[in-house]
């Protein structure tokens, strides 16, 4: 019996009615305190899979909500079950100083009691937070690792070598304007060039859309991005235009100042909102099952499969889409508004098998799918024959991602999977279950590859809390392989469970034969698949790596190692502005409001616009151990005038989008 168990077994009858809705909020930050003490594990959380509430029965499929489980960010010194709050200026006058002991239910007593005693007041919520460890101040995590402060070696080269950048414009950078040759020619050395520097999204955002289902994808499409997808674990796919003039009016503050909103979710909704009830930490709660201040283009209930929807993706003309589950079988349909019909494409051999699918992506083409599911195979299906041409037992353990290396040919296909291992497949010459090459590194699963498109660069998300990029012309042999165990039975953490545990320091930061280009660090892969990618060609030359993070943080790096920005999804503003109308994501930069205890943030995937230097960040909203919603936010940049833009531009900016409502 957990610790909790036996908390609740201590409590009278009479003390369980007392209870009000804020209390049972602590409650369940409770149970998530006692989980990260490593008390009252539950067994039906374990899935050997490793995967979303997947555990490998096609028969049984388990809605385990562990990967929400607040991660426990205290330093690896610390006693993990011990808990201090200490006088603060901003508590009561008396102050409060008490040591819990999360496995002691006595001492847990003490937390409701001061709950009731000093009641919902400020600085009862406020001793509350730091007294079971969950403010953001006490949320700091210990780097076991070297932060990349100076530019490492290794990326200067990748930056100088013309394989990335440089793009836009290039100016002077001779400090010097004069007309008389001896200022302008006298040092040579002097007068390089440099491109114009990408500007990169710098917002925290404002949220665009939510969702009463947590969000797994979330990406543009079509030649000119003009399209956003993302798909929701209830099998409902969202599209939006991301050029059409906007439907509603924004609401901004009057003054073009700072102005503090609230993070609640307001009882307003507009004419294409439908409601839902969807479960969140053990009650019911009535919460809009979409609303998004984007215009939408259509709105897909897609063919159920089981759990969620595990990926999707667009070819490259953004006419087409695919989604797939954990089944053998992936859906298409067309982006057009009026179109609803759906084509399946059936990756069984037989009627009787059965595997789950996890990564899909269209050729460049847009005539074959690749897919990696369960069991370590890789398939490839034909669209136009309408059958699987090709199967291959690639790994040890479950095909986490798949993609091709090169935007412009199938042959090289690339897969990262929960064996640790990125393999490289040439199709030429594929006869075997036998790679052309294998990109080493990690020590634990791959959960995303993201190629550059050039057939020679990967990056690749793993479960070791690294994103490492590769160059293709690096990779080893598999011979130097074959007769050892994958990288995570060789060099991986004993029992560890990305959904759940925290990632302790390691014995090893790499695999012995890492063949890795530059390693980034820094974000948290933990709770689910988190993604990695490229930054876009057209603007920024691909010269960033950015990913989302288990702690509510977007990180972009240069690939010289250095962190160039973090965005942070807590500070995001809310879809709503106190007056009901929708917050605009151009609007000069808010304060957002208190958060709600117990609130956590999941960034699962980004996307980083080509034209233009705005972000789009997919976000599971968690509350204790369980997602309560998910959301989309715009993270722009705003680099003209305090806090966004001047006061020119965005009166120019309000009348430009006012003519087209009106036009």
């Amino acid at each position: 019996m957990s610790g909790l168990d036996d908390f609740y077994d201590d409590l009278e009858d009479d003390q369980l009615m007392e209870m009000d809705e804020e209390g049972s909020e602590y409650v369940d930050a409770l149970d998530a305190l006692f989980s990260m003490s490593g008390e009252g594990e539950d067994e039906d959380e374990y899935d050997p899979d490793e995967h979303e509430g997947y555990g490998g029965d096609d028969h049984d499929v388990y809605m385990d909500d562990s990967e929400a489980e607040e991660e426990d960010e205290e330093d690896e010194e610390d006693d993990p079950g011990v808990y201090v709050v200490e006088r603060d200026s901003d508590d009561s006058e008396d102050g409060l100083e008490l040591r819990i002991d999360p496995s002691n239910a006595a001492h847990v007593m003490e937390i409701l009691s001061l709950l009731r005693l000093q009641g919902n007041s400020q600085q009862a919520h406020l001793s509350l937070r730091r007294l079971m460890g969950m403010s953001r101040e006490s949320g700091r995590k210990r780097k076991w690792w070297k932060p990349q402060v100076e530019p490492h070696p290794a990326g200067l080269a990748l930056l100088r070598s013309g394989d990335f950048g440089p793009v836009g414009p290039w100016r002077s950078n001779s400090k010097s304007k004069g007309t008389r040759p001896g200022e302008r020619y006298a040092s040579r050395a002097t007068r390089r060039w440099r491109p114009a520097q990408p500007t990169i999204p710098n917002t925290h955002g404002t949220v665009v859309a939510e969702y009463a289902s947590v969000p797994y994808v979330g990406q543009f499409c079509g030649p000119d991005y003009g399209v956003f997808y993302t798909a929701t674990q209830n099998f409902k796919l969202y599209l939006y235009s991301t050029t059409a003039p906007k439907n509603e009016t924004w609401q901004h503050a009057p003054g073009g100042g700072t102005q503090v909103v609230t993070d609640g979710y307001p009882d307003i909704l507009s004419d294409n909102e439908s409601e839902d009830e969807w479960p969140r930490g053990g009650r019911w709660h009535r919460h809009p099952e979409a609303a998004s201040s984007m215009t939408a283009l259509k709105t897909v209930q897609g063919i159920e499969g089981r759990w969620t929807v595990t990926d999707a993706d667009a070819d490259r003309s953004g006419s087409r889409m695919l989604y797939s589950s954990i089944t053998p079988f992936v859906h298409m349909l067309r982006t057009e508004e009026h179109d609803s019909e759906h084509t399946t494409l059936d990756f069984r051999a037989a009627r009787h098998d059965h595997f789950g699918i996890w990564s899909i992506r269209f050729s460049a083409d847009g005539k074959e799918v690749v897919a990696g599911a369960s069991s370590g195979d890789i398939m490839v299906y034909d669209i136009a024959a309408e059958r699987r041409t090709l199967k291959v037992m690639g790994h040890a353990d479950d095909v986490n991602a798949v993609c091709f290396a090169d935007e412009s040919s199938t042959n090289i296909l690339i897969s990262g999977s929960d064996d640790g291992y990125v393999k490289v497949w040439d199709r030429r010459s594929l006869s075997s279950s036998t790679p052309s090459g294998v990109l080493a590194g990690a020590t634990e699963g791959i959960t995303y590859t993201s190629p550059k498109g050039d057939g020679r660069y990967v990056v690749a998300n793993s479960k070791d809390q690294a994103a490492r990029l590769y160059d293709l012309r690096k990779m080893r042999s598999w011979h130097e392989f074959e007769n050892e165990p994958d990288a995570v039975s060789a060099y991986g953490q004993s029992h560890f469970d990305y959904r759940g545990d925290r990632y302790l320091k390691p014995e090893r930061l790499a695999h012995p034969r890492d063949c890795s280009v530059m390693t980034y660090r820094g974000h948290s892969v933990l709770r689910t698949l988190i993604r990695c990618h490229f930054s876009p060609a057209e603007s920024t030359g691909q010269a960033y790596i950015y990913s989302g993070s288990a702690d509510g943080m977007i990180h972009i790096w240069s690939l010289d190692g250095r962190v160039v920005q973090v965005l942070n999804r807590a500070e995001s503003v809310p879809l709503r502005s106190p007056r009901g109308g929708f917050n605009d994501p151009s609007a000069p930069s808010r304060t957002p409001g208190p958060h709600p205890f117990g609130r956590g943030w999941v960034v699962r995937d980004v996307a980083w616009h080509a034209r233009e230097p705005t972000l789009m960040s997919t976000c599971w909203e968690v509350e204790g151990r369980f997602r309560d919603r998910g959301s989309i936010a715009k993270h722009e940049w705003k680099g003209l005038g305090k806090g966004g833009l001047c006061l020119e531009d965005w009166v120019e900016k309000e009348r430009a989008e006012r003519a087209e409502r009106q036009g």
